[in-house]
């Protein structure tokens, strides 16, 4: 999971426990505002949710109002532990793309009448610990007594900041910016021996690939923005002797034309020989579900999938890289997402990450 996807889920996560939690009166609360209307909850509440599974009174009477993927998603959210560098996330957070970025959280939280940029900017920074970044930790670490969250403005930011077709349009996005921007810190301290690029099904393997393997995936990516991230990369000296590339499922669904995708593939592969590479290695575009291939609003048709793994291998051809896709066929029937792999029909669950990660470790060991 990356920074984006956790600041994602920490407003999640307020939504959902805005919209469950009633009013109360203690120093600590998480409130939620839905015009007039206001309800609150105890963070130490969620602190006890969190680590003992119980549910105080505010919760247990109106959780049970809450679906059962709302439930996983609040724990997800409060949960899951991101390992960051807090150096390189103060660094970023300062740039222009990271205060734009708490700039436009702030619209959806109100503190007491201090500065929300401040605030939120030392709740994530302080909200990383030894044991990693979660929703929790930063709810913990935020600086007022009191955290308001505009639930109108949240499912704005939320809905502003994924991808849709037709277009990829990530690298005006400023959680890509600062998320990219912490990427060049991080992989110059780490010296990596290989570097993964990808879009969310590569994200969601985190850093779980070994402490040689930097993984540069962020969700919705396509060859438009692989394109600029390697470009900011390169301008900022990353090195990476041995690349994979899994590029090409987003844009088997946002509108690209063959040529320009042909192009953006070919100047990836340049850029990346820029940052070092003397091997590169590149990873078909994935299949989704019969049903989720048909609905435009989740994926691209397997004819789409098809025609761009085609230009993949004919690129990879007259580049002099190899395509493995050996790395992905476990995942699927034929040319079709087992539905057992699968959260949304696009998307890995647990065993669908898992076997992924064992794949693509055979191919990240073929990358000297």
């Amino acid at each position: 999971m990356n920074f984006r996807t956790c600041l994602r889920l920490c407003l999640l996560a307020l939504v959902i426990v805005g919209c469950i939690a009633t009013p109360a009166q203690p120093a600590e609360l998480l409130a939620v505002r839905l015009g007039p209307f206001e309800r609150s909850l105890p963070v130490a509440d969620l602190r006890q949710y969190v680590e003992n599974q119980q549910e105080s009174g505010k919760l247990k009477g109106f959780l049970r109002f809450v679906s059962e993927a709302d439930r996983r998603s609040l724990q997800q959210a409060l949960q899951t532990k991101i390992p960051l560098d807090r150096v390189a996330i103060d660094r970023v957070l300062n740039q222009p793309a990271g205060i734009q970025l708490l700039s436009q959280v702030a619209l959806a939280v109100q503190g007491d009448n201090l500065a929300e940029v401040q605030a939120l900017r030392s709740a994530v920074i302080l909200g990383i610990k030894p044991e990693g970044f979660s929703g929790l930790s930063f709810l913990e670490a935020y600086p007022l007594q009191r955290l308001t969250v505009n639930l109108p403005e949240t499912f704005q930011i939320i809905n502003k900041f994924s991808p849709k077709p037709p277009t990829d349009t990530l690298s005006s996005n400023p959680f890509w910016q600062t998320w990219v921007d912490y990427q060049a810190i991080t992989s110059q301290k780490q010296h990596p021996k290989t570097c993964l690029f990808g879009d969310s099904i590569s994200a969601a393997l985190g850093n779980s690939l070994g402490e040689k393997t930097y993984n540069f995936a962020i969700g919705g990516m396509s060859s438009v923005s692989l394109v600029n991230q390697l470009n900011y990369l390169a301008a900022h000296s990353v090195t990476c002797p041995g690349v994979v590339i899994a590029i090409g499922t987003n844009d088997a669904w946002y509108t690209i034309q063959d040529d320009e995708f042909v192009q953006n593939l070919r100047m990836a592969l340049s850029l990346t020989r820029q940052l070092g590479a003397n091997q590169i290695v590149l990873i078909p575009a994935f299949y989704s579900t019969l049903a989720a291939s048909k609905n435009p609003g989740l994926a691209g048709s397997i004819a789409r999938v098809e025609r761009i793994n085609h230009l993949i291998a004919k690129v990879a051809d007259e580049e002099g890289v190899s395509v493995d896709a050996a790395a992905i066929q476990p995942l699927f029937d034929g040319q079709t997402l087992k539905q057992a792999l699968t959260i949304d029909g696009v998307h890995l669950n647990h065993d669908g990450i898992m076997l992924y990660r064992q794949s693509l470790l055979k191919s990240l060991n073929q990358v000297p």
